[in-house]
């Protein structure tokens, strides 16, 4: 059996979590997936912007997703490491739904 990525399965899940929050605030006829990876890129705060939530979709159903994550995966590791790895985790997935805005797309509108 192969073995599963973990990094890529948490990264999925964000975004999973974070395009499925987008289409109860935005237009959910838009690309949703483009709108919230332009938005984010360079500043996942601008999502506070585009949300026009005060961070809500931002922590709670982006930055937090992979916090518990890191956490569940890395039992013991120190808060100031789980910050930087989660920061990280967070631009990674931007990046990543940039690149896959098709997918994702596909994937909400299914």
């Amino acid at each position: 059996m192969a073995k599963k990525n973990v990094r890529q399965e948490i990264i999925l899940d964000m975004d999973q979590f974070l395009i499925t929050y987008a289409a109860t605030i935005l237009n959910p006829n838009d690309n949703l997936s483009q709108i919230v990876s332009d938005a984010a890129k360079g500043d996942i705060n601008k999502l506070d912007d585009l949300f026009k939530d005060n961070g809500f979709g931002r922590i709670n159903k982006f930055y937090n997703v992979g916090v518990g994550s890191l956490r569940n995966n890395n039992l013991g590791i120190s808060e100031e490491d789980l910050k930087q790895k989660a920061d990280q985790l967070a631009k990674d997935a931007i990046n990543y739904l940039g690149s896959n805005s098709a997918f994702f797309e596909k994937w909400r509108t299914d």
